[in-house]
């Protein structure tokens, strides 16, 4: 009978959630490494055996079934095995693998307690009933196998790592460290235990060791793209970004295709001011793959930092150049609607076929843009057939008598919006209602119509919100102010509220102070809203707080790049703080936006306000 080395036949696998190798290979060693040759002499023990050609074939059985899943007839096979080779560790330890893959632990323990009471020196066994006991929340038995292990093999990564684990689990994070030292210390030049530990705590939230060891582990391993990774993530969440992008360059040096870590570099880079930096990350990755998905995130990762005339590129880019794909030319129409570009954005919309999942929504969205072309006919056809396919739509009925109005029948318009409030008496058909009045120079009559709605629904703040909205329209600031006070004596977090009555307050010279108090509690309830920092700078411009003016509306316009508004007070807080170049463009930008959108005026007359502002401007002598 042949004597056979099952350990050699096929290597230890690690398993419930937990990777560990068989073993790792240690770096340089000296000619004669007298403990690597103590480990390989206590490793035979248990493990040199004399079996019957009928235990090893049930054994070679019990791997092919393991293989393919089947852990319950692995089971039964290794048992087979063991009837003619009882005391084998490594049969008993493949054994108690198996019932731990089956979720048997108490059965996987006591075949690996045998295990290692017949042979207290096989390394495999401790490991792997360490990670059981871990795994039951047994965490001082645990270790007492998991140090015994060491101790058998200090050469042996993987009982270290299960080790550092199990102090991390009884949080004793310091503990878990000297494990990992303990491991660098016998493998001089190892990192994986510095990277190990490094990722687990830094899912735990703790930064600064975290920090510590990915640093020490890529010392250890310039080339360890993982750890590299892992600390541009830690730099970045700490607002590092230098030290993040430099970190994600250096995992590129190992991988210079991988797209996380592409997208990851150039989100970064577009959060430190860097569009040049982010478009070379950005364009390596859409070199990779045609995917529509990659363009989505590249697309939006430019929005995100407001980027929106480079998110239209990459867009558009792709729809020139991949096969038809819906989203890319539904994303490519929301981008160019917010940019104000109508016609590109309907051209976006109208690629979209009526079999995809989006059709219903971008229809309309294409309409609204048509009829800001002028395209009326077309937009009218698209408008009536939606209401065919929902006449309870209320906002599709709002949309609708838009378009005509636009389209040079404001009579039309109106007595659609009356049949719509038949049919969905909404607040949002009764503000349209009152608007379309007021456009057609009959504000007074739009007042009304509000009044009304509200003697039958006096608590609705919607109702009241618009009505305030109308009242200082028309000059009535008192009433305007009433309207708001009453939305807020219903509900005090009505952000929009507090931040109208704020403005109101500071726009005509009222109380200040109390602006500043409204309008500071109305961001904290939604801090990044544009056109609440617009309230907050123009309270700093009454003040003649110039400078934290001119700061708080430049953020602003961060958050909504295209509003004529808030560019206009930014041009105003500019040239207060003596920027007349800053103003004059600020002014330009909103010049640009109104000639692209008519209808984006604050005001009727806005546009021929801000033209003469930048004449005055330009005779004004320089230092003003």
């Amino acid at each position: 009978m042949r004597p056979f080395r099952l350990h050699r036949a096929v290597p230890l696998w690690v398993l419930v959630g937990l990777s560990v190798s068989a073993s790792a290979a240690p770096g340089r060693r000296p000619s004669v490494d007298r403990e690597a040759m103590r480990e390989a002499i206590n490793a035979r023990e248990g493990e040199e055996r004399y079996a019957s050609p009928a235990s090893y074939a049930h054994f070679l059985q019990s791997r092919r079934l393991h293989h393919a899943g089947a852990h319950e007839a692995a089971v039964d096979e290794l048992r087979l095995a063991l009837a003619t080779d009882e005391g084998n560790p490594y049969l008993l330890t493949r054994l108690g693998e198996e019932y731990a893959r089956l979720g048997e632990l108490a059965k996987a323990e006591r075949e690996l307690r045998r295990a290692v009471e017949r042979s207290p020196q096989y390394y495999p066994a401790h490991v792997l009933l360490g990670r059981i006991l871990l795994e039951g929340k047994r965490y001082t038995r645990a270790r007492m196998h998991l140090r015994r292990a060491v101790g058998l093999r200090p050469r042996e990564p993987e009982a270290y790592w299960a080790l550092a684990q199990a102090y991390l689990e009884t949080r004793e994070p310091d503990e878990a460290v000297k494990v990992v030292e303990a491991l660098a210390t016998a493998l001089p030049g190892e990192a994986s235990g510095y990277r190990r530990l490094g990722l687990a705590l830094a899912e735990r939230g703790d930064r600064s060791r975290a920090e510590r060891l990915l640093v020490r582990a890529t010392e250890r391993d310039p080339g360890d793209g993982e750890a590299w990774v892992a600390l541009a993530r830690l730099y970045e969440a700490a607002g590092r970004l230098s030290n993040a992008e430099e970190a994600f360059a250096r995992s590129l040096e190992q991988d210079a295709d991988n797209r996380e870590v592409l997208l990851s570099a150039g989100r970064v880079a577009l959060k430190q001011g860097s569009a040049t930096r982010a478009r070379a990350y950005f364009d390596r990755l859409l070199s990779l793959s045609d995917d529509p998905e990659l363009t989505v995130r590249v697309a939006f990762a430019f929005l995100a930092s407001r980027e929106t005339a480079a998110a239209a590129e990459v867009l558009d880019t792709a729809r020139r150049s991949t096969p038809l794909e819906p989203r890319i030319s539904y994303y490519a129409g929301l981008v160019h609607e917010r940019r104000r570009r109508y016609a590109e954005a309907a051209a976006a919309y109208g690629e979209v076929p009526e079999t995809s999942e989006l059709f219903e929504e971008v229809r309309i969205r294409r309409a609204g843009c048509l009829s800001r072309v002028g395209a009326h006919a077309q937009a009218l056809a698209i408008y009536l057939q939606a209401l065919k396919d929902g006449p309870e739509d209320a906002a599709l009925w709002v949309q609708y008598a838009r378009a005509v109005e636009r389209g040079g029948a404001p009579a039309q318009a109106e007595a659609l919006l009356k049949e719509a409030l038949g049919r969905t008496p909404s607040a949002e058909v009764y503000e349209a209602l009152a608007a379309t009045r007021q456009r057609q120079g009959r504000p007074a009559e739009g007042v009304a119509v509000l009044r009304e709605a509200l003697a039958q629904r006096p608590r609705d703040e919607a109702l009241l919100y618009a009505l305030g909205g109308a009242y200082e329209q028309q000059g009535q600031v008192e009433g305007a102010l009433a309207q708001m006070r009453a939305v807020l004596r219903i509900n005090p977090d009505n952000a929009s509220a507090l931040n109208f009555l704020g403005y109101l307050l500071v726009l005509h010279g009222q109380d200040v102070q109390e602006a500043e108090r409204l309008v500071l509690r109305a961001l904290a309830l939604r801090p990044d809203t544009g056109a609440f920092l617009d309230s907050l700078g123009w309270v700093y411009f009454r003040r003649k707080e110039y400078q934290r003016a001119v700061e708080t509306l430049e953020r602003a316009t961060q958050l909504e790049p295209e509003e004529p508004v808030i560019l206009e007070h930014l041009g105003e807080a500019y040239r207060a703080a003596s920027r007349p170049a800053d103003a004059a463009e600020a002014w330009r930008r909103a010049l640009e936006v109104l000639t692209l959108d008519p209808e984006a005026a604050e005001l009727p007359a806005q546009r021929q306000g801000l033209e003469r502002k930048l004449k005055m401007l330009s005779t004004e002598p320089p230092g003003r």
